[in-house]
C-alpha cells in the first residue's frame, strides 16, 4: 500500500534531538500504513548514521533513509523529494518535534485540498526548556497570528518545518536551489506563488522547536543568510528591493534616503562597535531581556549585511533546469538501506 503522505527530515549531527522527532512519529494517532519517513542523512559526523541503521530495524514506521551530499538542508531535501512515493510532502526538521496528531492533521488537511496545490503551515513551538536568558534567540518560529482560525498568509512567511504541500507543486518548480545554505525554504515559496501556490497557517497543529543556540552560532547563521540573500538577489531581480527591505542589505536599488539611513546605521554597528555592542547585550540579558535581543540582532543583521557584501563579488552561477535529481535510483541505488515494516497502531 502506497502512503497518503511522505514525511521528510534532512538532518546534520542532530542525533539526539533526531531520536526524539522519530519517536515522536511512532507515537502519531494515525495508523502508520497513511504515511512514510524519510530521513536524509546529509553528511553527519556524529552517531546519526548507526542510529539510522538500528532504528530501521525496529520501527513500526515505513522507513528510509538515504545519504546526502553534505551540500545543504535543500539539497538534502530534494533526495527525499526524488525518494517521496506520498501524494503529498510533509517536512519537518531534524529539531522539529510533531505533537501526536500532527501527521493526521496534515492528512485531513492535505485531503480537504485534493483539488488544489495550496501550502498548510503548522505552529512550531520553541521548546520550554530552551525558553532561558541563555538561548540567543527565543521568538524566531512565532508566527503571531490568531490559533482559532486558518489563516492565509505570505509566501514570506513560509517555512520547511511542520508544512505540507502536494508533491507536485514541489516537482512543477524543481524542487529546492541546492545553492542556498539558508532561506531556500523562501526562495522555494517565491516560485511556488508564482505557479499560483497559496499559503495557509493552522495553529492547531503542532510541533516544538528544540534548537539550543548560541550567540556565536546565531551570528553565524546571520553571515549564513547573507550569503544566500547574495545568491538570491543575482538571481531574482524582480526581488531586489524587497530582499534589502527585509534582510536590511545594501542595495544600489535603494532610495537616497534608505542610502544615508544605511550609512547612519553602519556608523553605529561595524566591526569597531560590535564587540562593545555583544558586550552590552550580554551584561543586560539577566535584567532587561527585551533590550539584549535587540542588541544581539543588531549583530545578527551586521554579519547578515557583511557576509552579503562578500558574496555579491563571488562568480555568480544560476540554477538552470529541475533542481531535483535527475535519477532518484542511479547512483545511490546500492549504498541505500531501505526497510519498511507497516504495523496499525
Amino acid at each position: 500500500m502506497r502512503p497518503r503522505i511522505s514525511v521528510i527530515i534532512p538532518t546534520r549531527n542532530r542525533c539526539e534531538t533526531l531520536k526524539r522527532v522519530l519517536q515522536a512519529l511512532e507515537k502519531q494517532d494515525c495508523s502508520h500504513y497513511s504515511f512514510e519517513v524519510i530521513v536524509v542523512d546529509d553528511a553527519s559526523s556524529d552517531a546519526t548514521p548507526t542510529f539510522l541503521r538500528d532504528f530501521a530495524g525496529r520501527t513500526c514506521l515505513t522507513f528510509s533513509f538515504f545519504p546526502g551530499k553534505g551540500q545543504t538542508a535543500g539539497a538534502a531535501r530534494n533526495i527525499g523529494l526524488a525518494k517521496a512515493q506520498g501524494e503529498s510532502i510533509l517536512f519537518l526538521d531534524s529539531d522539529t518535534i510533531p505533537h501526536p496528531d500532527l501527521v493526521r492533521r496534515h492528512l485531513q488537511s492535505q485531503n480537504s485540498l485534493s483539488k488544489s496545490v495550496d501550502c498548510l503551515m503548522g505552529q512550531v513551538r520553541m521548546a520550554p526548556e530552551l525558553a532561558t536568558i541563555h538561548q540567543a534567540r527565543l521568538w524566531e518560529t512565532d508566527m503571531a497570528l490568531p490559533d482559532d482560525s486558518i489563516t492565509e498568509v505570505d509566501f514570506w512567511d513560509f517555512r520547511t518545518a511542520n508544512t505540507s504541500l502536494k508533491r507536485i507543486a514541489c516537482e512543477w518548480v524543481g524542487g529546492f536551489n541546492p545553492n542556498l545554505e539558508a532561506s531556500e525554504d523562501t526562495e522555494l515559496a517565491f516560485r511556488l506563488a508564482k505557479k499560483g501556490v497559496r499559503f495557509y497557517y493552522d495553529a492547531s497543529i503542532v510541533a516544538t522547536h528544540h534548537h539550543p543556540m548560541s550567540l556565536t552560532n546565531y551570528l553565524y547563521k546571520g553571515a549564513m543568510y547573507g550569503r544566500a540573500v547574495a545568491y538570491w538577489y543575482q538571481a531574482n531581480p524582480e526581488l531586489r528591493n524587497q530582499l534589502a527591505l527585509r534582510y536590511g542589505v545594501y542595495v544600489p536599488e535603494f532610495t537616497l534616503i534608505k542610502k544615508v539611513k544605511y550609512v547612519l546605521r553602519g556608523m553605529g554597528v561595524n566591526w569597531l562597535t560590535l564587540p562593545l555592542i555583544l558586550t552590552l547585550g550580554r551584561v543586560s540579558r539577566p535584567f532587561w531581556f527585551e533590550l539584549s535581543h535587540k542588541i544581539y540582532q543588531c549583530g545578527y543583521r551586521y554579519h547578515t549585511r557583511r557576509a552579503f557584501r562578500r558574496a555579491l563579488h563571488r562568480p555568480f552561477k544560476p540554477a538552470a533546469g529541475s533542481l531535483l535529481p535527475a535519477n532518484p535510483m542511479g547512483a545511490v541505488r546500492n549504498r541505500v538501506l531501505h526497510i519498511a515494516t507497516s504495523r496499525e497502531i
